[in-house]
């Protein structure tokens, strides 16, 4: 008993807005220039749509009874939620591209949406988890900035994925294939971006 209670509140205390805040306040703080008020604001929208509204929809589906808990367990019932958070994240991206925002942020929107779409369609057939990859994906935007010091994260990932098991919300496979498909579905979004959308603009 006293386990699944803490790893229920494992679960929540690392759902990936939690961990996109984390990495979004180190990228404005490290990698945004402008003034104060820019980087508010910057930081606030990045937030709202990396999670933050997201999170209020899934509450707003879980008042009117048509999810049976905050992390929508139910693979049936996520495919909304899927293509509603990708769509506000890509309204996310739009505007952190109006402000001008560093590519270090509006890139991090760029991977959440597209990555939300490929998760979208892997879960029409496999319940992925989402919080591995909501963990694993935005911390390969840490990188350039924390270099080896990212690796303190792992242990983090670990009580994660133990989370997710013990609450038997993912088997180990869906545990291990999400924190896969976070890191290796972003480089391929930071490449794409880097390599042909970028240089087709200039």
């Amino acid at each position: 008993m006293i386990r699944k209670k803490l790893a229920t509140i494992a679960s929540i205390a690392l759902i990936p807005p939690v961990i996109a805040s984390v990495v979004i306040t180190i990228l404005v703080l490290m990698r945004e220039h402008g003034s104060t008020f820019h980087q508010l604001i910057v930081w606030i929208t990045a937030v709202l749509t990396t999670g933050g509204l997201q999170i209020a929809y899934v509450l707003y589906l879980k008042h009117l009874d048509q999810v049976s808990a905050w992390d929508v367990p139910e693979k049936e019932h996520r495919s909304q939620p899927y293509l509603i958070s990708a769509a506000i994240s890509a309204a996310g991206l739009l505007v952190l591209l109006f402000l001008n925002a560093s590519v270090f942020l509006w890139g991090l929107l760029w991977c959440y949406t597209f990555n939300t779409i490929i998760l979208y369609a892997i879960n029409r057939h496999w319940k992925i988890s989402a919080h591995m990859m909501g963990f694993t994906g935005p911390l390969v935007f840490l990188w350039p900035a924390l270099g080896i010091w990212l690796l303190a994260a792992v242990p983090l990932a670990a009580l994660l994925a133990w989370a997710r098991i013990e609450t038997r919300a993912h088997s180990f496979g869906q545990v291990i294939a999400g924190a896969a498909a976070g890191v290796v579905l972003t480089l391929a979004q930071i490449w794409i971006l880097l390599s042909i959308v970028l240089p087709a603009f200039r």
